[in-house]
Parts: structure tokens; C-alpha cells; sequence
């Protein structure tokens, strides 16, 4: 038993020895770091989310009842503008042009006679024949032309919906400038497969900006970088997507250069560029501070290593970088500063037992933890020029 409370006691004393402890709660700290000003090119722009469709797809159906006796293409094939698809059995179409185009002989031969005869009113009934054999010519002509599908473009076939042997009934086929969806009732569907558009909603705030041939930065799904567009379309008719209230206005970007890699029905960002302007002057937005009579400072370094407080005249802000319109030039070195938030207490190993980590705040363009930045927003009179917009409507973003 004496043996047991001495071991007992023992490994009380070990746990008040070893046991985690609290670290102390610690107040805010400031790191800083020093930026140069330099010169870039400033953008204003419309940003929303799309859907990257071909530039054309036709939606091909027969408009002639009949039985399918050749389809010569499958999905992915390249195709040409007037090559053959798929056709149906001609023979009764053929028939029927063949007799049409005997009555309109026998219709021609009738007019040439009352025509000899010189009676006006014979003349008048054999023109009047002529011209219904004609017409049920032309339809016979039509039909027979409506047995076969034929490419409308050069392209590429994205749906094939029928084989040899099915019996179709007479239907319409379209072509869409840009498609939204395969046709589920097409024949065949023809797409462009190289040359694409985006279509996006911008709101009501931002349609009034944005004009044909504004040019855009396209940024596919999965892709590295943005691709060159510019807008070919700008709709004035406003719709609401389901469950938002919002209005937006379809806006319709046309990519500049045939893409072979991309593929229909991938998102897509868009950026419309509504200003550019280049060797404008920035500096980090965080550098910038104003002050309760509204004017913008920043803490300018000397040649010895100090700062001082030097005015600022500011313009356009974009992202992270505010425009400097007057007070710095380009190689100016300015100080910015972050305040890196305290801490709580948390539990620390007790003697031997060291702390792994960094800053929990980190500079701002560093890829740091969050850091409460001194100085505050942009100054008055500094336009915020980034927009965001979706199929919901646009909203302005800092």
C-alpha cells in the first residue's frame, strides 16, 4: 500500500510538470514591408459567368415523311457545307416530281395553243393552269430535296439520331446562329467546332457601358489563360433567372481565333474590357492612408532610410493597386503596413518543446495569413471600377 501512494504521488508530480499549459494571450503586431511604385495598365471592366457554345449549329430534320436508306456520317466527323448526311428512300418523292413536271410540259403546250388560237379567254385559263402545275411542281421539287440532309456549313456532326431503316415523319430543321442545346427532335446536328461564343448576363447597372466590339478576356474551364473576344451582340430585352429578381440583359462574346481544343457546354469567365489605360502609376492600395480631412498619404522612403508622411493624389483603383496621380514617381519606394492580430490562449508544450509556424498575418500579394491592414480603403474620389456580374444580374466589387 505504501508503495502504491508513493507512485500515485509520483505521477501526480509528473503531470503538474508536464502538463500543456495556456500561452499567454498576446496583443496586435505590426510587420512592414517596403514596395516601389511602378507604372502598369489599368483596366475597368464587366466580369460575369457563361456558357461556351459553337458559333453555329444547325439542328437538321427531314421535312419529308419516308423511310431512311442511308446515313453516311457519325458523331465527331468533319463534315463539308452541301455534303450528303443522310437520305431517305427517293423513289416515290422522285415519281412525283417526274409527273408534276409532265403536267407543267402538257400545262406549257396548252398555253401555246390558246396563245395561236387568239382567244382571251383561253389564253387566260391555259396561264392560270400553267401556274398551278408550276407550283405543285416546286412543291414536288421541294419535298423531294426534303429527303436529304446536307451539311449547311463546314463543321463538325455533334448528334446523329437516326439509322437505316427508321421511318420519319415531315418535320422542319433549323439553323441557329448560336446554338443552346442539341436539338433532342433533330436528325442530325451540325456544329462549328473551332470557332465559339459565350453568352452572359450583365445587369441593368452595367448593360449601358458595354457596346459591340468592346473586346473581352474569355477564360475557359480549365484553361491557363484567357483567350482574346469581342462583342458581337448586346441584348435589350432584360430576363429573371429562376429564384432571383433580378434583371440581367444577354450579352454575346465571339472568340477572335478558331480554337480547336475547347469543347461546347464548359463554363467560361468573362471580363469585358470597358477602359485601358497604359504607364499608369500604382502603388499597393494598403500603402495609402487617409486621413479625417480626407487627404491620402503615404510613408515615403529617403535616401537615409527614413519615412516620411507625403501627400497623394489619387485615381482609379483596380484590384489591389490604387492609381497615383500626383506626390510619387515610378521607383519611388513606399512603406506598407500590416497589423498582424493577436492571439488567445492556446495550448503550448511545456519546457523542451518548441512552437513551429510563421506570421499569422502575411503582407499583402505574399500568399500570408490574413493581416488587418493600416491606412484603410482607397481615398475619396477614387473610383472602384471592378464589377461582377452573372446570370442573376451585376453587382460592383471592391
Amino acid at each position: 500500500m505504501i508503495v502504491l501512494a508513493v507512485l500515485a504521488v509520483a505521477a501526480v508530480g509528473l503531470y503538474f510538470a508536464f502538463r500543456p499549459t495556456a500561452a499567454p494571450a498576446t496583443g496586435p503586431s505590426t510587420i512592414t514591408r517596403d514596395v516601389q511604385a511602378s507604372t502598369t495598365t489599368l483596366t475597368t471592366s464587366v466580369g460575369a459567368t457563361g456558357t461556351m457554345q459553337p458559333a453555329q449549329q444547325s439542328n437538321l430534320s427531314f421535312s419529308s415523311a419516308g423511310t431512311v436508306t442511308s446515313v453516311t456520317v457519325a458523331v465527331g466527323d468533319k463534315v463539308s457545307a452541301g455534303q450528303t448526311l443522310a437520305a431517305l428512300d427517293l423513289t416515290n418523292l422522285q415519281s412525283n416530281v417526274d409527273a408534276a413536271q409532265a403536267a407543267v410540259d402538257a400545262a406549257t403546250d396548252d398555253v401555246t395553243t390558246a396563245n395561236n388560237s387568239g382567244t382571251t379567254a383561253a389564253i387566260n385559263a391555259a396561264n392560270s393552269t400553267l401556274k398551278i402545275k408550276q407550283n405543285a411542281l416546286d412543291q414536288a421539287t421541294t419535298a423531294l430535296a426534303g429527303g436529304t440532309l446536307t451539311a449547311p456549313f463546314d463543321g463538325t456532326v455533334a448528334a446523329v439520331n437516326v439509322k437505316v431503316g427508321d421511318s420519319v415523319g415531315s418535320s422542319g430543321g433549323g439553323n441557329s446562329g448560336a446554338g443552346t442545346a442539341t436539338s433532342a427532335g433533330a436528325a442530325i446536328t451540325v456544329i462549328t467546332a473551332d470557332q465559339y461564343v459565350v453568352s452572359v448576363g450583365v445587369g441593368s447597372a452595367d448593360i449601358g457601358k458595354i457596346t459591340k466590339g468592346l473586346k473581352a478576356e474569355v477564360t475557359p474551364s480549365g484553361a491557363a489563360k484567357p483567350l482574346s473576344g469581342t462583342v458581337t451582340g448586346v441584348g435589350v430585352i432584360a430576363s429573371t433567372s429562376q429564384g432571383s429578381n433580378t434583371a440581367s440583359f444577354p450579352v454575346t462574346v465571339t472568340l477572335d481565333e478558331a480554337q480547336t481544343g475547347l469543347y461546347a457546354g464548359i463554363s467560361a469567365n468573362v471580363s469585358i474590357v470597358l477602359t485601358s489605360r497604359p504607364n499608369v502609376l500604382v502603388v499597393p492600395s494598403q500603402a495609402v492612408t487617409v486621413g479625417a480631412d480626407g487627404t491620402a498619404t503615404v510613408q515615403k522612403k529617403q535616401a537615409d532610410g527614413t519615412y516620411v508622411t507625403t501627400p497623394v493624389k489619387t485615381g482609379q483603383t483596380s484590384g489591389s493597386s490604387v492609381e497615383i496621380t500626383s506626390g510619387l514617381a515610378a521607383g519611388d519606394t513606399v512603406e506598407v503596413v500590416v497589423v498582424v492580430p493577436g492571439t488567445g490562449a492556446t495550448p503550448s508544450r511545456g519546457a523542451g518543446y518548441g512552437n513551429n509556424g510563421g506570421f499569422p498575418g502575411g503582407f499583402p500579394d505574399t500568399g500570408g495569413g490574413p493581416g488587418v491592414v493600416v491606412g484603410g480603403g482607397p481615398a475619396p474620389g477614387v473610383q472602384v471600377t471592378n464589377y461582377q456580374s452573372g446570370p442573376g444580374g451585376a453587382q460592383r466589387t471592391p
